[in-house]
């Protein structure tokens, strides 16, 4: 089902009023919450990389910060550091603001409403560039990945983070519709990122990662996938996520599933049935990203 960042427009403009926007930011916020191991385990690899040796991070750009979860993590993990939250949500900037200061980071997150690429300029570079679940909002991703290679310090590490897998939810054996709903969900939401990535401005063809940090001028110096998996019993956030999960595959991928689909969808939505997932004891959460840390290239270093 859809895990791209929740916060981003769909391919057909939808207006989101402030009650609208508010509930995404809180969705966006529990999800962060529930998966924010992948910043931690991202942050102490970035340390191992760096080496025992190397000066202490200072600055920090979170790069599609949304609700600021990423953010007061990096800041944990980075004591010495500065951290600016970059994101082009105005809401999402607000809540990190707001949860900055509930864990008394306030005085050390601060925030830029921009866009990648074009609103970066004037940012100040960082020891540590970190762009999760952002780059494949962007049409041309080489180049903006190139405006982030501006952003590193010579001896700073970017890292990137994208979908693996898409998440799951639900298990293969369901007693709701025709067996295998988990994976035609699965071709759906592959269908439709791609229609997603077509509609973005400049789009061009994405390649793997790696090969598309190298074109930016980068050297790639450690990639991995990271998988969190949270299985039953299911805490309260975690259900909540399965449960926004389908109700929004429900609505984003209603023209690319058929009705029987769409059917077993409303049920595993409906709070009502005991066949929803708000009851089910065989709903669980996987979650993977690919994770591509990288330097500069020496030649491209400025002095």
């Amino acid at each position: 089902m859809p895990a791209h960042g929740s916060h981003r427009p769909h391919p057909h403009h939808v207006h989101l009023d402030e009650a609208d926007w508010e509930a995404s930011v809180a969705r966006t916020e529990r999800e962060g919450e529930l998966l924010v191991g992948f910043v931690t385990t991202t942050t102490r690899w970035i340390a191992d990389l760096r080496g025992p040796a190397a000066p202490p991070v200072l600055r920090v750009l979170d790069i599609g910060s949304g609700p600021g979860v990423g953010s007061c993590e990096l800041a944990r993990a980075f004591p010495d550091a500065q951290v600016v939250a970059v994101d082009g949500s105005p809401a999402m900037l607000d809540r990190t603001a707001r949860r900055a200061a509930e864990h008394g980071l306030d005085g050390r997150i601060t925030t830029r409403l921009a866009d990648l690429p074009d609103g970066l300029d004037g940012l100040a570079p960082a020891q540590v560039v970190w762009a999760s679940m952002s780059l494949h909002h962007v049409g041309d991703e080489v180049r903006a990945l190139q405006v982030l290679r501006a952003l590193v310090d010579p001896s700073g590490l970017l890292a990137v983070a994208e979908v693996a897998e898409p998440m799951r939810v639900l298990p293969d054996a369901l007693d709701v519709g025709r067996p295998g709903l988990a994976d035609r969900l699965h071709r759906a939401e592959t269908e439709w990122f791609a229609a997603m990535r077509a509609g973005l401005a400049d789009s061009v063809p994405s390649a793997d990662l790696p090969s598309m940090l190298t074109a930016a001028g980068f050297d790639v110096v450690g990639s991995r996938v990271e998988v969190q998996r949270y299985d039953p019993p299911l805490s309260d956030t975690a259900r909540q996520l399965v449960v926004e999960r389908i109700r929004g595959a429900r609505h984003q991928l209603e023209d690319l599933i058929d009705e029987d689909d769409r059917r077993a969808l409303d049920v595993l939505g409906d709070g009502n049935d005991p066949r929803s997932a708000v009851h089910r004891a065989d709903v669980f959460v996987a979650a993977s990203r690919l994770i591509v840390v990288a330097r500069p290239h020496r030649s491209d270093a400025r002095p």
